[in-house]
């Protein structure tokens, strides 16, 4: 079993919170999340650092946006 350290699931949630950044790009929210077809809310909630997502939307976002879920939590480059 990997055990992480309450630093590194900081660092996993500050990761993923920048790739969202760039994903989103200079795209409105609601544009964003139309595109890849979660709601604007859920990812409103992720942008201002609320929440984390689902593993069914962690799912959708790496097959959109052609990355692995590794790659949206900062586990890999």
């Amino acid at each position: 079993m990997v055990k992480f350290t309450t630093e590194d699931i900081q660092k996993i949630k500050e990761a993923f919170f920048e790739r969202l950044e760039e994903f989103i790009g200079d795209k409105s929210l609601i544009q964003w999340s139309k595109e890849i077809g979660i709601p604007s809310t859920t990812v409103t909630n992720w942008k201002l650092k609320r929440s984390l997502p689902k593993i069914e939307y962690c799912i959708v976002m790496s097959k959109k946006l052609g990355v692995t879920i590794d790659y949206l939590f900062g586990l890999e480059n």
